[in-house]
């Protein structure tokens, strides 16, 4: 289960190249290929720095015409999704 108000950042051994609005990540340790759309590379390019779910649930709802809980519920699946392959790590 994701902790809302726990900080997240990207796993350092992931490479991101950003090609027509779709981000391909590698995971150069796991050798690993995911493909984000363009609200996941949103995320993604935000995890850069330390963030939790409500600042990046806040950043999607600025840039998408989405719910507060529609938004949390996404990126909570997200980070989980992003968390089970490793591509992203607690940032406390």
């Amino acid at each position: 289960m994701i902790e809302v108000s726990r900080g997240y950042k990207r796993n350092t051994q992931a490479e991101t190249l950003e090609v027509d609005g779709e981000w391909v990540i590698l995971h150069t340790a796991k050798y690993t290929v995911t493909r984000l759309n363009e609200v996941g590379g949103l995320c993604w390019e935000l995890l850069q720095q330390h963030r939790t779910v409500q600042e990046l649930t806040e950043e999607v709802m600025k840039s998408y015409d989405i719910t507060a809980q529609e938004a949390e519920r996404d990126i909570e699946g997200f980070i989980e999704e992003l968390r089970r392959m490793d591509l992203v790590e607690h940032a406390d």
